[in-house]
């Protein structure tokens, strides 16, 4: 049994004809301590970090995109992928588009579930949750260490995040009603030292939410998107990213 294999019998339930709206939350949480803090001792300090998508995708191809970035004590960056004319178009903070010469590698909805495929599951508890009438199936996956590395790098290419701080808890849970969500959750422990001492301790707590739901009536057709010939041209996402930086930083 696999998170692939149980994923997908729940996304079947689902229209997916028309398309699949694809959302996708990520928080990391890092509380910082003093050395060897006792127990109940508040942080020294917290930062957190959060990044969404909100995709939308048709024939396997995502034709719109929302991408939101924040960080504690910075501003939000907000970016938007469109889809017109056979091209990539991208706006920031929801001004005009401009042209975008390679289009991003944002989603692909197999490749997603056939990398799932690579997380085994020793066991599954499956319940049936009615708070609100719309008998939500949950399944509670009992993933062991390793194969929740895996999962760790489903959304990070090939590395996981932090790979050389130790997993300290995980949990994974697959849900679906009128849509389909995976929420799975991590801490790592991470010591800093001075002269050889532990200076600090680090915990850091992360989330990923990702959620799937019928695109059939749910989304509007795009309107007609024109092009801001005036904004630049830039090379790829990672360029649209460095420019929202750029003009959050200011002049």
């Amino acid at each position: 049994m696999t998170l692939g294999a149980l994923y997908r019998c729940l996304l079947d339930r689902l229209d997916t004809q028309s398309g699949v709206r694809v959302g996708i939350h990520f928080e990391e949480r890092t509380s910082i301590m003093v050395e060897e803090p006792a127990a109940g001792t508040d942080p020294k300090r917290i930062e957190q970090r959060t990044f969404d998508a909100d995709l939308a995708v048709r024939d396997e191809q995502v034709v719109g995109a929302t991408l939101t970035a924040g960080a504690t004590g910075a501003e939000t960056l907000v970016i938007h992928i469109a889809e017109a004319d056979g091209g990539s178009r991208y706006s920031i903070r929801g001004e005009g588009f401009g042209l975008m010469r390679l289009r991003p590698d944002l989603f692909d909805l197999g490749a997603f579930g056939a990398k799932l495929d690579g997380v085994p599951v020793i066991d599954a508890v499956i319940d049936q949750e009615t708070p609100d009438g719309s008998g939500r199936i949950v399944v509670d996956a009992d993933i062991d260490t390793e194969a929740f590395g895996r999962l760790l790098r489903v959304f990070g290419g090939g590395q996981s995040e932090s790979p050389e701080l130790p997993l300290l808890s995980h949990s994974a849970v697959l849900s679906a009603a009128s849509d389909v969500t995976l929420d799975y959750w991590w801490s790592l422990l991470g010591v800093d030292e001075a002269e050889g001492r532990p200076a600090r301790q680090n915990v850091v707590v992360c989330h990923v939410h990702a959620s799937f739901a019928s695109l059939a009536g749910g989304v509007p057709d795009v309107t007609p998107i024109e092009t801001d010939l005036e904004l630049p041209i830039l090379e790829d996402l990672d360029a649209v990213w460095e420019l929202a930086r750029q003009r959050r930083a200011g002049p």
